[in-house]
C-alpha cells in the first residue's frame, strides 16, 4: 500500500523553497541586466530572496504576494493567469533588482 504524502505539507509535495542561486552564476543579457528572476521560479521563492521584487510584480498588475498560490505557482504560471508575457515581466523585474541590488553593493 502506497504511503498518503499530507496534503497539508506543501513541501513534502513541492520539494519545499530551492536555494537562492548564487549571483556569480547569474546570467547578464546584452544590455548588463542580471537574470535574478526565470519564468520557471516559484513566486513565493522570488518574494522571499528578493522582496523588492515584490512591488515590481504588483505595478504589473500581480499581487501575487497575498496569493497562498504563490507558494507552488511558476512566475510563467502567475504570468498566465494574469494575461501578461512572462519575458516582458522577468525583464522588467531583473531590471528593477540589478539596479536596486547593484546600489546596495555600491553603499
Amino acid at each position: 500500500m502506497e504511503e498518503v504524502v499530507n496534503a497539508g505539507n506543501v513541501d513534502a509535495v513541492y520539494g519545499g523553497p530551492k536555494e537562492k542561486p548564487d549571483e556569480s552564476t547569474l546570467r547578464v543579457d546584452e544590455d548588463g541586466i542580471r537574470e535574478y528572476v526565470t519564468p520557471d521560479m516559484i513566486i513565493g521563492d522570488i518574494i522571499s530572496w528578493y522582496p523588492d521584487a515584490s512591488l515590481v510584480l504588483m505595478k504589473c498588475g500581480m499581487h501575487c504576494i497575498t496569493c497562498g498560490v504563490s507558494q507552488y505557482e511558476s512566475l510563467e504560471q502567475a504570468c498566465a493567469v494574469h494575461g501578461l508575457y512572462v519575458d516582458d515581466v522577468a525583464k522588467v523585474v531583473n531590471d528593477y533588482l540589478t539596479q536596486t541590488l547593484s546600489k546596495k553593493e555600491e553603499e
